[in-house]
């Protein structure tokens, strides 16, 4: 069947019957089936698996094996295979595991910038208010803010500038986060990635199933699509299927809710048709598994193929608010009477639409409708994606081919002289003396001379043996030594050489350097040698892009009714997912993801400019911090978190220097002050002393001039004193003079009167 014979795709979802249906999905089928190119892709990536994993084919080796079309038997030497290509392969392999897989969310909606402004002219505004209470508080006055510091507006403006993030756009980080945790992305592109350097395809399949997202990667083996020569990713274009060979318990497992009783039965029934109506099983018949498809296998092909929808858009005005309004309306609307009432008009309008279809068992269609879960474009509706994606590595304008298809040749020469070097090695039997048979040693076998002839590279003989005539000048030298051993290895090393060569997987790259290659001469070798596989992870990259974007994508799809759970990141971390449906689908995303090399290049440079950065006083946990980030925008972040802390830091040191400049000058003119205050103090308290000892020594003198007064006043006191007390005496001792005068006078009187007395009474007496 070619294009011309499929059916119609143009048609009214009336017109979409039953048997349109099962014959787009045959249709696609044998236009698959029907391409030559396909059966010889199929051959060839049989082989490349067989080639990977050391398995021999014997029709690469016909003329080494049947020379003149006659097989050789009883050589002493065996056909192997010495693998050059699969270092080579797992060598990518771990080093695509060591690659991180970083990609940053962002927000594609015409209001992104919009929002932006607003939020940053919020947060200045807000900061405002804050300044203004925080200068209130001070002042005393109560606004009912409490003090708080908070960034300048310059400082605002430049913090939006380099770090401000849409919220809509952490959320999609975070729902991307969780599909990876949740569908383990990143082991699965592991696969598709060894997929992808033995075929030179990769292939994979995502939707939504369960309520969320989901990721599979397909076999190249089971996959055909649209070969538009111009068709980068198999997401952009017609149409792809996947034909698969399952168990009928896998069917009823995957379909049950689908197939009929009738149908579950018929899938247990051979039909007379066992594995022989399936071209596929070709695939490894001859190869060691040739066995593995003796149990009875059931073909399964999914179907995807673009096809046409009508879609209509009604406008009017809005009879209310007097404003142009359009709305959408699905094929088969008619136009009601309270539109026609106010002049609405219908245009219709045909898009793409992505449909699925299910054949089993070559007899049974199932699930053939419309993909419920429709990629399109917000801006065009007509653009809608595969749920299949994938690629080639290179087949433009010739067929693809693959790192394992370049190194056959290789590995196929690198056999034959590998073989071709046993044979010499073991016809090689160096350098050997011929002898007389006469000459062996009497009760000597022939074993036993050989023994140790090989043993110990002695041929003891016998010259003295009966009828032994010949002398030693007799025997001769026989070089049987291979002298094309050397040569083969020089060979074997060259075709080595040459593969790595042009893998770009050199020696140093895979760590065997050489004892006297310097440092610098090394990472050159492995610099060029990244140089030619890189192109191999750039496409691989932009695969990973269009991968992650469609699971983003389809969460929309998934949660319509928004997301609440919890997750375990890579590296351990709980994290809370918490999305709302209505900004969730109503938000256009954009999917960034890295490239790797470049990635791991920068992550590296970035973590030594964070630990330098500990020497100008970044704490040690940013840095750690930043050894713990798994991807360059991770660590940008940090840094610049981390500049923003420094600055910080270093504000708060210049603030806090001069806060200590301030108070050392503050310092310096109080003690200045204090100084002459003290100096004034001093002078005052010299002044006061003095005057205190003015006053002290005025009023000394005057105590002198009062204790000399006193002395004086005592002393005339005393004069005065000692004369009173002088004329007291001198009156006393004229007193007493007088008195004893007196006294004498009348003692003299009494003396006189007693007497006269005494005379008297003698008188008396006498008488």
């Amino acid at each position: 069947m070619s294009y011309d014979n499929l059916p119609r795709q143009k048609l009214p979802i009336a017109k979409k019957n039953k048997k349109w249906r099962e014959e787009c999905v045959d249709g696609y089928i044998n236009l698959s089936a029907n391409t030559s190119s396909f059966s010889k892709r199929r051959d060839d990536l049989r082989r490349y698996y067989d080639m990977y994993n050391g398995y021999i084919d014997d029709g690469d080796y016909t003329q080494l094996l049947k020379p003149y079309g006659k097989t050789r038997k009883n050589f002493p030497s065996t056909l192997r295979n010495f693998p050059i290509i699969k270092p080579i392969i797992d060598l990518l392999l771990g080093e695509k595991a060591k690659r991180p897989l970083n990609f940053t969310v962002s927000i594609l909606n015409a209001d992104s910038v919009t929002r932006k402004e607003e939020e940053k002219h919020q947060t200045i505004l807000k900061n405002l208010q804050q300044h203004f209470a925080n200068a209130a508080a001070e002042a005393g006055i109560d606004t009912g803010m409490d003090p708080q510091d908070v960034e300048l507006p310059e400082h605002v403006e430049a913090l939006f500038n380099n770090t401000y993030v849409d919220n809509r756009a952490i959320i999609g980080q975070n729902s991307l986060n969780y599909v990876m945790a949740q569908q383990e992305v990143k082991d699965k592109l592991q696969k598709a990635w060894f997929h992808y350097l033995i075929s030179g395809e990769c292939y994979t399949h995502r939707g939504v199933r369960n309520g969320d997202p989901f990721y599979e990667v397909l076999n190249p083996v089971d996959i055909d699509y649209d070969l538009d020569p111009d068709l980068e990713f198999v997401e952009d274009g017609d149409w792809a299927l996947v034909r698969k060979f399952v168990h009928a318990s896998t069917i009823i497992d995957y379909y049950h809710e689908l197939l009929t009783d009738e149908q579950v039965v018929s899938l247990e029934e051979p039909h007379g048709m066992g594995n022989s109506h399936i071209p596929w099983l070709s695939i490894g018949a001859t190869g060691p598994n040739a066995n593995q498809f003796n149990n009875r296998l059931i073909e399964v092909i999914n179907v995807y193929w673009k096809s046409r929808k009508r879609i209509g858009f009604v406008s009017f005005i809005d009879p209310e608010t007097g404003e142009p309004e359009e709305i959408e309306v699905e094929d088969g609307f008619k136009m009601p009477a309270e539109l026609k009432a106010i002049g609405a008009k219908l245009e219709w309008l045909w898009v793409n639409q992505v449909w699925k279809g299910t054949k089993i068992d070559g007899r049974i269609f199932i699930d053939i409708e419309p993909l419920p879960n429709q990629r399109e474009s917000i801006d065009n509706p007509s653009i809608c994606k595969l749920p299949i994606n994938g690629r080639r590595y290179s087949d433009t304008n010739s067929d693809n081919i693959s790192l394992v298809s370049l190194g056959i040749p290789y590995q196929l020469t690198y056999n034959v002289y590998k073989y071709r070097l046993e044979l010499a090695i073991a016809r090689s039997k160096d350098i050997i003396a011929q002898f007389d048979i006469n000459m062996i040693p009497k009760k000597w076998d022939m074993d036993k001379f050989m023994y140790y002839v090989e043993g110990t590279g002695i041929a003891w003989v016998d010259y003295n043996k009966e009828g032994v005539t010949l002398s030693p000048q007799h025997q001769s030298v026989l070089d049987m030594s291979i002298k094309t051993i050397e040569q083969y290895i020089v060979l074997l090393n060259s075709i080595m050489e040459e593969w790595e060569k042009l893998s770009g997987v050199n020696r140093q790259r895979q760590g065997q350097v050489g004892a006297y290659e310097g440092k610098s001469t090394s990472q050159q070798a492995i610099i060029q040698s990244s140089h030619i596989t890189e192109d191999l992870f750039r496409k691989f990259n932009r695969m990973e892009q269009r991968d992650l974007q469609a699971l983003l994508d389809y969460s929309k799809e998934a949660w319509i009714t928004g997301k609440k759970s919890s997750f375990i990141m890579p590296d351990g971390t709980l994290e809370y997912l918490d999305v709302d449906s209505m900004e969730h689908m109503e938000s256009e995303y954009g999917i960034w993801v890295t490239d790797s090399g470049d990635e791991s290049e920068r992550i590296e440079v970035a973590k030594q400019l964070g630990q330098s950065m500990v020497q100008n006083g970044l704490p040690a946990s940013a840095v750690l911090e930043m050894l713990d980030a798994k991807s360059f925008t991770q660590i940008k972040s940090k840094i610049k978190a981390a500049e923003v802390q420094q600055q910080e830091l270093e504000q708060a040191q210049q603030k806090a220097q001069q806060e200590q400049a301030q108070a050392q000058l503050e310092q310096q003119q109080a003690e200045v002050e204090n100084e002459n205050m003290n100096q004034e103090k001093d002078r005052e308290n010299r002044i006061e002393v003095a005057k205190i000892s003015a006053g002290v020594a005025e009023q000394k003198n005057q105590i002198d001039q009062q204790s000399k007064d006193r002395e004086l006043d005592i002393k005339d006191k005393e004069a005065s004193t000692k004369d009173r007390e002088a004329s007291e005496q001198t009156r006393s001792n004229r007193a007493n003079e007088s008195s004893n005068s007196t006294k004498i006078q009348e003692d003299s009187k009494n003396e006189d009167k007693k007497l006269k007395a005494a005379a008297k009474k003698e008188s008396k007496n006498a008488k």
